[in-house]
Formats: structure tokens, C-alpha cells, sequence
């Protein structure tokens, strides 16, 4: 990791997950990205709800409180930001379907279900 962190430019960082890890440039980080949806149309002035289930995952759900929103961490292990946990894929696939159900359509995704 170290080796290939030093053949990047400048301005990239390790973000350690759960099977591995990520070089991520420093801008890049999903509370960024969030940020940035939540400017645009047609996500301004809406409750932002992020869920996600690695470390990498962290910062998103830090922006997503700081907004009013709903953070949901899927699979948990140890200390989180996210204000929510959620047992497994399934489940996380069941709530979404519950309470947004509006133009949802649940296709079958057996290969999704760990």
C-alpha cells in the first residue's frame, strides 16, 4: 500500500476497509459527493438518507448528520457514525422498500444478499 501511495501525486490518503483498502484523493470523499447532491435538483431541501457498510463509509454518514438526515450503517463492526445500524444486506434492502416504496421497484437480487 505504502509503495503505491508514493507513486500516486500528491494529495491522496489510505482509508482502511473492511477487505482492504482504498487510496482516495483527498477532495474525493463521500460526504463531498453528498454535499454536492444535495445542492442540485432535485435533492435541495431534502432529508439526505445515506446508507453504506465500510469505513470508507464514515464521512458520509458524519455529513448526512450534520444535515438532519438518516445515516444507516449495514453490517456493523465496532464504533460508527451512522446514527442507524442495519443487520445485513437484506434487511437494508427491506427497509428501503418500506419506507420508500414510491417508484421503487424491487427486481430479484439474490446475488446482492450476503
Amino acid at each position: 500500500v505504502e509503495t503505491a501511495l508514493a507513486r500516486l501525486p500528491k494529495g491522496y490518503r489510505v482509508i482502511a476497509g473492511n477487505a482492504g483498502v482504498e487510496l482516495m484523493p483527498l477532495e474525493a470523499a463521500k460526504g463531498a459527493a453528498i454535499r454536492r447532491f444535495m445542492q442540485l435538483e432535485p435533492f435541495t431541501g431534502r432529508r439526505p438518507v445515506f446508507l453504506g457498510d465500510d469505513t470508507s463509509d464514515e464521512n458520509g454518514f458524519e455529513t448526512v448528520n450534520a444535515a438532519g438526515g438518516i445515516s444507516i450503517r449495514v453490517r456493523p463492526q465496532g464504533e460508527t457514525a451512522a446514527r442507524f445500524a442495519i443487520a445485513d444486506v437484506a434487511s437494508a434492502i427491506a427497509w428501503l422498500a418500506a419506507n420508500f416504496n414510491d417508484g421503487f421497484e424491487q427486481t430479484d437480487r439474490s446475488d446482492l444478499v450476503a
